[in-house]
């Protein structure tokens, strides 16, 4: 029975990451698209009505004073996951901007490989098993092939950019790791999550709003702050609290294949051999993670 209790639950932490993968995939292929305004104002904006969300949430459970009960040290830590998530996506927006956009997503996605080779061990004490490095290199090869045609075209700044925003990204992903080993409310993390990068991005949206936003830009803005930066930071939090911090990095390949699936069926974008190839790769070490954990 206990071993069927402990299968239950590991099962529950992979659906968990998968879900707000999933979110993820969204967010890229179909809402990103959809808001025209600067990409640091949409964070900051999106931060805003994710903390509204979950401002809310507490409230209604009565668990508002919970922000101020913790420890200095675990304040850090959610504050720290704030920091890495900030620094992260203003690092990945400025590749994006500094070069092509298959450099940056490349080397952005060599986070996994950092979290299974050097801060999961470091920091989680997580072994590094040939399985999941096998795994992870498998992922990071499928989102290789992906945008094989547009690399080599140039060599530019998103490379370095996007190296650095890859190690934000898997350190931001442990430091989440061990906020969810203080018993903190989900909650109460993810709104020091996007508290640091809502005071951080704010100057960006003030210069937006005083350009002026369109109400259906607002809508938007609303949707993908509530649902990415509120329910699938919750749905992360949940699932990388039962998984192991590699695991879940791995599965993260899984965002890119699902934006490019959906952005060709909302957005007729084109798919090729290429994309299958990438995809099958992704799928498969996305797999082999979850049937490992059986």
């Amino acid at each position: 029975m206990a071993k069927e209790k402990g299968s239950k639950f590991i099962h529950s932490g992979y659906l968990f990451v998968l879900g707000a993968v999933s979110i993820w995939g969204v967010s890229t292929g179909i809402l990103v698209k959809l808001i025209s305004i600067p990409a640091f104002a949409l964070y900051a904006i999106g931060a805003f009505w994710g903390i509204v969300f979950l401002l809310s949430s507490l409230a209604l459970k009565n668990k508002l004073s919970d922000l101020l009960r913790y420890s200095t040290k675990t304040l850090r830590l959610m504050l720290g996951v704030g920091l890495g998530i900030a620094v992260n996506n203003g690092l990945f927006f400025t590749a994006i901007k500094s070069g092509t956009v298959a450099n940056a997503v490349l080397t952005h996605y060599l986070a996994p490989i950092f979290v299974v080779l050097i801060f999961g061990p470091l920091i989680l004490k997580e072994k590094i098993t040939i399985k999941n490095f096998v795994l992870a290199i498998l992922g990071f090869v499928g989102l290789l092939v992906l945008i094989l045609p547009d690399i080599g075209r140039s060599i530019d700044r998103a490379l370095i950019y996007g190296s650095l925003s890859a190690i934000f990204f898997a350190f931001h992903t442990v430091l989440e790791k061990r906020v969810t080993q203080t018993k903190a409310d989900p909650l109460s993390a993810v709104v020091y999550k996007n508290a640091v990068p809502l005071v951080l991005f704010l100057p960006f949206a003030m210069n937006s709003i005083q350009a002026g936003i369109s109400p259906t830009n607002w809508f938007w803005l609303s949707i993908w702050g509530i649902l990415v930066l509120g329910i699938s930071f919750l749905l992360f939090f949940q699932g990388i609290r039962q998984i192991p911090a590699t695991s879940a990095s791995i599965l993260s390949y899984g965002e890119p294949i699902g934006a490019i699936i959906l952005a060709a069926i909302f957005f007729k974008e084109p798919v090729t051999l290429y994309t299958l190839i990438g995809g099958m790769f992704i799928i498969g070490s996305g797999v082999g993670v979850i049937k490992g954990a059986r």
